[in-house]
């Protein structure tokens, strides 16, 4: 599997040099059919459709490169370039306390190794506990203790640093609200292309989603991509 990724990332970045960008598009789309996340990857997909001139659906992808690495100043620079072109975009929605948490303790270490590193602290409190249990040796209660709660911390921040995303982006030209989730209804909003929302809930094909400035409607589906995951609102 990890050679036919590698081969399909050559392929993608050849096809990219040579300005077939669509091309090399569905190759890096075949990655992600994978199951690969990767910043890296996410942030190749966004410069395909910068050059393509979809730039709802570049935003998205640089948004899901931050989201795996919210260092990637290659992403950030882009993602300004992107929204200062998406001029009639919406204000981004407020970012919620759970979620700065989330970004602030995954820029310092991958959700993994927090999960992997406060396994491995728990896992050595147990073994001080069976020691302090079978062996003659005496050893202060205070020590397994600490690092049973050290164990504990670690495993929470990385639950915690698991990405917990509701916003999404429009990647169409343009995306009517609905005051009630049919085409029949009455629309309330018009929003362009990068206009980014939140999502509280979904029916059917249609999602209520909260924009920026206090307002919520319902929007069809299909309109909208989340930015974490990667996948169309469902």
């Amino acid at each position: 599997m990890e050679q036919h990724i590698t081969k399909l990332s050559t392929a993608a970045k050849e096809l990219y040099d040579q300005g077939l960008y669509r091309k090399a598009l569905d190759q890096y789309e075949e990655i992600v059919s994978a199951g690969v996340k990767d910043t890296e990857l996410f942030y190749n997909i966004g410069n395909c459709y910068v050059r393509l001139e979809e730039y709802g659906e570049a935003k998205l992808y640089f948004e899901r490169a931050l989201v795996f690495d919210p260092s990637n100043t290659d992403a950030l620079h882009n993602l300004d370039w992107i929204n200062l072109r998406l001029a009639d975009a919406l204000i981004e929605p407020s970012q919620e306390l759970m979620e700065w948490l989330s970004e602030l303790f995954r820029g310092t270490l991958p959700e993994e190794v927090w999960m992997v590193v406060g396994s491995f602290v728990l896992l050595f409190s147990f073994l001080l506990l069976l020691w302090k249990r079978f062996s003659n040796r005496k050893i202060n209660w205070r020590i397994p203790f600490t690092t049973s709660l050290i164990g504990i911390v670690l495993l929470s921040v990385g639950a915690i640093s698991r990405p917990k995303i509701t916003k999404c982006i429009v990647v169409e030209p343009n995306s009517y609200g609905y005051s009630e989730p049919f085409a029949g209804g009455k629309r309330i909003i018009l929003l362009s292309e990068g206009s980014s929302g939140k999502i509280i809930r979904v029916q059917g094909g249609w999602s209520l989603i909260a924009i920026g400035d206090g307002r919520s409607a319902w929007f069809e589906s299909e309109q909208w991509k989340r930015i974490y995951p990667e996948y169309q609102l469902k």
